[in-house]
């Protein structure tokens, strides 16, 4: 098997492409490193050097280049996407590129070329605010609530009319938050930066009874694995991903400070208010609750739990953090030096 994988040098990206390697497949990564650690590929050197693993710097919002890349593979796997979702708020271009062109150009270029199985990273905030909790994928009407969720979305029903119309096979994942060692944003790495600069003052956006679920990426990738394996081959299906429940934002809180060796009775919670919508920012959906029955009744069921994930995770960022060196940054304080990056 030629697998692409697209955003295969982000974080979910390293796991994936771990497995499949291991696997015995030949694997192309397309990713313009937007995101990317500036190490990503140091575990990759073996596999670069013989051939089975190929790497193009490009963008999938450039149809041409992936047009060029997408030649000559089995399968693909979607991960490119826009990652700055607060971002999306003061620029909906992000989603409307990195989402939903990146996805059209993704399945254009399959089509030209003939191929025909794709596996895509959607979101489980595609849901919007359900009335029915926990969410399964029948639920219906979708609202999503915001640029992201609705890009989501909209990439599930451009690839499910390609898939039906050409005779592919394709699997949407709704993914929980994934988190794991190397996590390079998100509310679990921004809560172990800020206790690692101050572990007795910890601010919290919104007010701490958002909930989601919270998934370790060895678990989400087997699920994803796992679904390709055994799934029947229908044009398109949709699983949700994730672990059974959720964490608030405060009890996350507390699990991380535990897992730093901090004692969070200790730590001052402040607490910046409540977004509209009820999040701890315009755009973020208070919550999210995945039954991920489907994929359970496939034979799938994550290792670790919410609470076991978020501790393996902040431990390993707080140790990555510490030995590389680089300046403690919070996912908005690296966005607006980007910002200030490109003005200037």
């Amino acid at each position: 098997m030629r697998t692409l994988v697209t955003g295969g040098a982000g974080f979910i990206g390293a796991t994936l492409l771990q497995r499949l390697l291991s696997a015995g497949e030949r694997v192309t990564v397309l990713d313009d490193l937007s995101s990317a650690e500036a190490d990503w590929d140091a575990a990759w050197c073996a596999e670069l050097l013989d051939g089975r693993l190929r790497f193009v710097c490009g963008d999938v919002t450039d149809l041409a280049t992936v047009i060029g890349v997408v030649a000559g593979h089995d399968s693909v796997v979607h991960l490119a996407a826009n990652t700055d979702i607060p971002g999306g708020y003061d620029d909906p271009q992000l989603d409307l590129h990195g989402c939903i062109h990146g996805t059209w150009n993704v399945a254009e270029a399959m089509r030209r070329h003939g191929v025909r199985r794709l596996l895509y990273a959607s979101s489980g905030v595609v849901y919007g605010a359900p009335l029915r909790i926990p969410t399964d994928e029948s639920y219906g009407p979708i609202v999503p609530e915001s640029h992201y969720a609705a890009a989501k979305l909209a990439g599930e029903s451009i690839l499910s009319g390609f898939a039906h119309l050409y005779g592919w096979r394709v699997l949407a994942f709704r993914f929980g938050n994934t988190i794991g060692p190397r996590s390079n944003h998100g509310v679990v790495h921004d809560f172990v930066v800020k206790l690692l600069r101050d572990g007795t003052r910890l601010e919290i956006m919104g007010d701490g009874r958002q909930a989601k679920p919270y998934i370790d990426v060895e678990d989400l990738v087997d699920g994803v694995l796992h679904a390709d394996r055994v799934a029947t081959d229908s044009p398109f299906a949709v699983y949700n991903v994730a672990t059974p429940g959720t964490l608030t934002v405060s009890r996350l809180a507390d699990v991380i400070a535990d897992a730093l060796g901090l004692d969070a009775a200790g730590i001052e919670m402040v607490f910046s208010g409540t977004a509209r919508g009820g999040g701890g920012w315009v755009g973020d959906t208070p919550l999210v609750d995945l039954d991920a029955g489907a994929l359970r009744a496939l034979g799938w069921e994550p290792r670790l739990n919410a609470t076991q994930a978020v501790r393996r995770a902040a431990g390993g960022i707080r140790d990555r953090l510490l030995a590389s060196g680089t300046p403690l940054r919070t996912t908005a304080e690296r966005r607006s030096e980007s910002r200030v990056a490109t003005a200037t």
